[in-house]
């Protein structure tokens, strides 16, 4: 049987002071009468969490596949990016006026075989609204057209790619979407690739990195 130091020390001296008091009497053995265990339990509630604003994708990957671009100089591979979701569980309340979320995509170079590479101008999408409010506060993003894109009046200075941040949705006032009573939306898009007729065959790879951001108008403004 094991005793925490300060009950043995009280047991020690006592039996210190039983032995003075009994002269030459030896020290008593204690024999164990018997025990009984006791059950400890508690309930601890779940603490109520305030509310999150989060990202959530669907798909880790995808896949492109090659189809017609109508142009005999250029080569065409589509896909769709997997199922983006913004979730917001905050009480509209503690949301700040002002404050507006979107979420943005960037692309890496795709890395192909001997060290061949295909830039990520080369790479376009075009946004779609899946699942959004029916109020219209949250919309998705202008298409995006590559470099090997044709160069129109309309289109000019879309023809970059997703080399930088290129916005996929977004919501002009977070706190009054979320009043409506709605906790989540969803954009997806159609992806582009568009190569000339000479690029290395092979497999190649490209990271698209999907965030989310909440930032803040000054009043009055969008």
């Amino acid at each position: 049987m094991k005793f925490s130091h300060g009950v043995a020390a009280r047991i020690a001296l006592a039996a210190a002071g039983g032995l003075v008091l009994v002269g030459t009497a030896g020290a008593a053995v204690a024999a164990e009468v018997g025990d009984q265990d006791v059950d400890v339990n508690v309930d601890i509630t779940a603490v109520e969490e305030p509310g999150s604003l989060s990202l959530t994708v669907a798909g880790t990957s995808t896949d492109l596949t090659e189809g017609d671009s109508g142009d005999p100089t250029v080569r065409q591979f589509d896909g769709e990016l997997p199922t983006v979701t913004v979730t917001d569980t905050r009480d509209p309340a503690s949301i700040s006026p002002n404050l507006y979320w979107y979420v943005v995509g960037q692309a890496s170079a795709f890395e192909g075989p001997n060290g061949a590479t295909i830039g990520a101008d080369k790479l376009g999408w075009t946004p779609r609204l899946v699942d959004g409010s029916d109020t219209g506060l949250v919309a998705e993003g202008e298409p995006v057209l590559t470099t090997e894109d044709e160069t129109t009046p309309e289109t000019e200075g879309d023809n970059v790619g997703l080399v930088d941040q290129e916005l996929l949705y977004i919501t002009l006032d977070s706190a009054a979407v979320r009043e409506t009573g709605e906790t989540s939306w969803t954009a997806d898009a159609l992806l582009t690739l568009k190569t000339g007729v000479d690029v290395t065959p092979g497999s190649y790879s490209s990271t698209l990195t999907l965030s989310l951001f909440e930032d803040s108008s000054a009043p009055g403004q969008p």
